[in-house]
């Protein structure tokens, strides 16, 4: 008797608009790396690519790097699950050249205004920038690791974060990271079929998915084309590690108006997840971490 009500609720809200406008939004979501004519055709070389395993700083780094007129960074916008990286980097040139930029879920006038890192819908606000000519240009998805060994000549700022901190992000954010999945796209479908097969267990999943993404990031690495970016140096040494970006992007930037969420800067004190993370984790020496 007790499944009944979850069982109603879980019925009500497949039923709801929300749920529904979610599942056309997925629907929609149709591109497939896989299936990319090969070689894949590579944005252009003021292009950069923002990605690394989910919760590792990607959002912040985005934020940092929104620096017009010199640096204009996009964050998720849901075409780059649509469009190949060639077609998505030129449509949002288009639209930056119109001195307006409405995709990405970057609330860029929070940051602005306060230094906020907050998350809005696609395409729900418009924002004035203004862009250099030769601007360079980011897009951050944290699943484009997938395009590291398709597009050798593209530069990627690939994010790292401990695995502890990173686990329990998982968990405390909801939603399909809570599962150990990402989201239910072609672009994302390898992956959860993995991780799902592998085991029913979204605590253990939850591990399983940062040793995935980490496991697939770590020959890439070293390539004169891919800078680390650790999540733990905006807390250490913030200046060196843009001087580091800047270098690597070649174009002088600023210190960056994100607000660095001090609460972040050390590895979570939760049992479970420790335990989970010692028992599970693979990845952790090879990326340079210590397991807890």
């Amino acid at each position: 008797m007790r499944g009944i009500p979850d069982a109603a609720r879980a019925a009500a809200k497949r039923l709801s608009p929300r749920h529904r406008r979610w599942r056309r939004l997925l629907d929609s979501l149709s591109l497939d790396p896989d299936r990319l004519p090969r070689p894949v055709t590579a944005p252009g070389a003021r292009d950069f690519v923002i990605c690394g395993c989910p919760r590792t700083g990607t959002a912040l780094l985005t934020a940092m790097l929104f620096q017009p007129p010199r640096v204009v960074t996009v964050m998720e916008p849901w075409d780059g699950m649509r469009l190949p990286p060639d077609e998505l980097f030129a449509s949002l040139r288009r639209e930056v050249a119109t001195g307006r930029l409405r995709r990405g879920r970057l609330d860029l006038s929070a940051l602005e205004h306060d230094g906020a890192v907050v998350w809005c819908r696609d395409g729900q606000r418009e924002h004035r920038v203004d862009a250099a000519p030769d601007h360079l240009l980011g897009v951050k998805w944290p699943a484009f690791w997938r395009y590291l060994e398709l597009l050798p000549a593209t530069r990627f700022l690939v994010c790292l974060r401990d695995p502890a901190a990173t686990v329990h992000s998982f968990a405390r954010v909801g939603g399909r990271l809570s599962e150990g999945l990402d989201y239910e796209t072609p672009f994302n479908r390898r992956m959860n079929e993995a991780l799902t097969t592998a085991t029913p267990d979204p605590a253990e999943r939850r591990v399983l998915l940062y040793d995935y993404i980490n496991e697939r990031l770590l020959p890439h690495l070293s390539r004169p084309n891919v800078l680390v970016v650790r999540f733990e140096r905006w807390f250490t040494e913030p200046a060196a590690l843009v001087a580091d970006i800047g270098r690597f992007l070649g174009v002088e930037l600023r210190p960056g108006v994100a607000r660095v969420d001090a609460r972040q800067a050390h590895a979570p004190d939760d049992e479970e997840t420790l335990a989970l993370v010692r028992r599970y984790c693979r990845t952790a020496p090879a990326l340079g971490y210590t397991l807890p």
